[in-house]
């Protein structure tokens, strides 16, 4: 069973969906490591609460005036043409977050998940294509006296644009992904 966090709206809910394979999540496996001390363990369960709530609601998980230190798609951010909206809840609606692992040491945790979803509103000036997108995300938290005091986020964008279609495949294909059902076939 694996742990997904999904968006619904400006929300983001933790859910565990059915999996083929039986064994612990990700998360589980990470909770229940009988290394982690218990400060450990808590800053796991922070994180995992924090990135369980809607933006508007995190700041009760974190020290007065929080900004990570980098934004996953802080690159699509710097190109960003126009005034539309950078990210929000219209431009994956249906964004779902699967934690591949999730890892503590000391005051610091760090997690790579998939972000699964659909393109379907503006994405950092980018206008909705309608097709799906599965790309990885790296997240590092820094926690002090039980408050996120410190985060960075990394975003395989190069796989993101390539799968909205607008670089080309390493195969040459222009968009898509191989194999997905979305992957563009004709040939040009």
């Amino acid at each position: 069973m694996s742990v997904a966090v999904t968006t619904v709206g400006a929300a983001m809910t933790v859910h565990q969906p059915p999996q083929p394979q039986a064994g612990p999540s990700a998360t589980e496996k990470a909770l229940n490591d009988p290394e982690l001390t218990p400060q450990e363990r808590a800053n796991i369960e922070l994180v995992l609460k924090f990135r369980a709530l809607p933006f508007a609601e995190r700041a009760k998980y974190t020290v007065p005036d929080f900004r990570p230190g980098r934004m996953g798609m802080a690159n699509l951010a710097e190109v960003r043409t126009g005034d539309g909206p950078s990210y929000d809840a219209r431009s994956i609606p249906d964004r779902q977050d699967e934690i591949l692992d999730i890892i503590a040491h000391g005051d610091r945790v760090w997690a790579t998940w998939l972000i699964r979803g659909t393109h379907r509103g503006e994405l950092y000036g980018i206008a909705a294509t309608g097709r799906s997108i599965e790309v990885l995300e790296l997240g590092q938290w820094r926690i002090r006296d039980s408050l996120i005091c410190e985060a960075w986020f990394f975003v395989d964008e190069l796989a993101l644009v390539r799968q909205l279609g607008l670089w080309p495949q390493p195969d040459g294909n222009p968009g898509g992904r191989p194999g997905h059902p979305d992957h563009d076939t004709e040939e040009h």
